[in-house]
């Protein structure tokens, strides 16, 4: 049965690089919501000539859309677990985790499943943001939040979380510390 760590929370929390530590020290594999939009996006021709901040805008926008399309809040999420179980993954952390149904339906096939919000002060998260994508600005950041919490139902997928992970010291030193303490909690 696969190990499997879910990731929420705000954009530039520290997801990624939580993503990133437990594959590199853990041997995890990596993956991401958004890498199913990204795909489908390019094949949509959506991405070209957009900055960073508008390509996220542009992919959380396109989330949407597949779930109209599809009926389904969760197709994401079911994307995610068939390839998961199709290449047999013992141990992965899926990043981008936005509404309750996907929780649930990746609690439903997985018994080994623990939720990890990852938490960043809003002020900290936009200083990195800018790090990422100097075009960035703090009213389309905060606009996206405010869609993923409200309209998305991050905020209600954060509730639920099964732990939380603070993330507002610079570097990593102690977030990786962090990751650590709570893999020898649940004992993957």
């Amino acid at each position: 049965m696969p190990f499997v760590l879910g990731l929420t929370g705000l954009a530039s929390a520290g997801k990624g690089e939580v993503s990133n530590y437990l594959v590199k020290k853990y041997g995890f594999t990596k993956m991401v919501f958004s890498d199913v939009l990204r795909e489908e996006a390019k094949r949509r021709n959506l991405l070209e000539n957009k900055s960073y901040e508008e390509q996220k805008y542009v992919l959380s926008k396109l989330g949407e859309k597949l779930r109209e399309e599809s009926g389904r809040w969760d197709i994401l999420a079911i994307k995610l677990i068939e390839k998961i179980k199709a290449e047999k993954i013992e141990r992965v952390v899926v990043d981008g985790f936005r509404s309750v149904e996907e929780v649930n339906l990746f609690k439903k096939n997985f018994d080994k499943f623990n939720l990890v919000f990852i938490d960043a002060d809003e002020k900290i998260r936009f200083e990195r943001r800018k790090a990422e994508d100097p075009r960035a600005d703090i009213e389309n950041f905060m606009r996206r939040d405010k869609e993923n919490i409200e309209v998305m139902g991050l905020g209600k997928v954060i509730e639920i979380a099964d732990l939380k992970i603070s993330n507002n010291e610079q570097g990593f030193k102690k977030l990786y510390e962090r990751v650590d303490d709570l893999l020898n909690k649940i004992n993957h």
